[in-house]
């Protein structure tokens, strides 16, 4: 079974390339979901409501 990773984009952790990186070489028998959120708004309740459902569907969630 292919192990579902979410990689929840923040803007708050200086090295998240080296994140990527890890996840790009690393992760060949799971699926990768990038999901940016740096830039949602507080009162965007459709894009919130979107990225708790992404993280819920996830086997694993890193931020970055």
């Amino acid at each position: 079974m292919t192990k579902r990773i979410l990689e929840l984009r923040t803007g708050l952790y200086p090295d998240a390339a080296t994140l990527d990186a890890a996840l790009r070489s690393g992760a060949e028998d799971a699926s990768v979901t990038r999901l940016d959120v740096s830039t949602l708004a507080p009162d965007d309740k459709r894009a919130w409501e979107a990225a708790a459902a992404a993280i819920l569907a996830a086997d694993v969630t890193v931020t970055a």
